[in-house]
């Protein structure tokens, strides 16, 4: 919700006269902001900070107050100061999550452009066959929802050529130039350099979907070599290694070894070290993962 067009504009409303002085606090962001394509501008985005903060700091606050107060029976003085920390650490985590969202969002892009441009690339490949012009390859990939993004933007080049009245090559580099996908920009440029030239659109996009297909093919069967590597590990180090490492613990335990209590270590390895080392593990596969996958 706090992302959304309506919250930005109802924001912006509010504190216009402020935005101008926290806008060079996120010029970072400016063109993460352009590229996520949230239909928002770097104002409205700033003004949507602003009301968040305005929201969640105090009610937050206040209620790590309440808790302090009530449960935690702290002097008033160490309370007070705890309050400012809390507010601090609030405010400094939504600066945060505004900072890095458009980031999240642009990489959430590229996945989904990368996961079906092979594929569309090859059905603008058929379509060109037919010696249609191409604005309209566009408006025919842009009505298969099933490419996802690529789709998207595809109706998107169309609506510049049909509606703002850009010509092919306008609105196809004025794509090519925000895109977050270096292959879908790569692809973009290429059908520029080839309506520029006059040369055959079909045979290249043919020869592009192919190597895409093949480097995809390329990085799957790698992939999946690193996820049976993964599963080796994770079978030696989560399944027999935990078995070791509790029959160690208990006879220690027993013969008088551990300088800690028996329980207390099994407990702090079950319900603390290996749920820390499973979400480790599952990070690690998350990030190996190639892009489009």
């Amino acid at each position: 919700m706090i992302f959304t067009e309506k919250y930005s504009v109802l924001a912006y409303s509010i504190f216009q006269p402020i935005v101008p002085k926290l806008l060079p606090y996120f010029s970072h962001i400016k063109i993460s902001l352009e590229k996520a394509r949230m239909k928002v501008n770097i104002e409205e985005y700033v003004a949507s900070f602003l009301l968040t903060s305005a929201i969640l700091v105090p009610g937050l606050t206040l209620i790590g107050l309440l808790y302090l107060v009530t449960f935690a029976h702290i002097d008033i003085l160490i309370t007070v100061m705890l309050t400012v920390v809390i507010a601090a650490l609030i405010f400094a985590a939504i600066f945060a999550l505004y900072s890095a969202y458009p980031a999240y969002k642009v990489d959430s892009l590229k996945n989904a452009l990368d996961k079906h441009i092979p594929f569309a690339a090859m059905h603008m490949a058929t379509i060109a066959g037919t010696g249609v012009p191409p604005h309209v390859i566009f408006k025919m990939i842009g009505e298969f929802k099933e490419y996802g993004e690529v789709s998207k933007t595809c109706r998107e080049i169309y609506r510049d050529i049909s509606v703002l009245g850009y010509d092919t090559i306008s609105a196809v580099s004025k794509e090519a130039q925000r895109t977050p996908s270096n292959t879908f920009r790569d692809l973009l440029w290429s059908i520029v350099a080839v309506i520029r030239s006059g040369g055959d659109l079909r045979q290249m996009l043919l020869l592009r979907a192919k190597t895409l297909i093949e480097d995809e093919r390329r990085v799957e069967a790698k992939y999946i070599e690193t996820l049976s590597m993964l599963a080796e590990i994770y079978s030696t180090v989560f399944v027999a290694g935990v078995v070791v490492i509790f029959v160690l613990v208990a006879m220690m335990g027993i013969i008088g070894g551990l300088p800690l209590p028996t329980g207390l270590v099994l407990k702090v390895t079950t319900y603390f070290l290996i749920p820390i080392a499973s979400i480790a593990f599952i990070l690690i596969i998350e990030t190996t993962k190639p892009s489009g996958v």
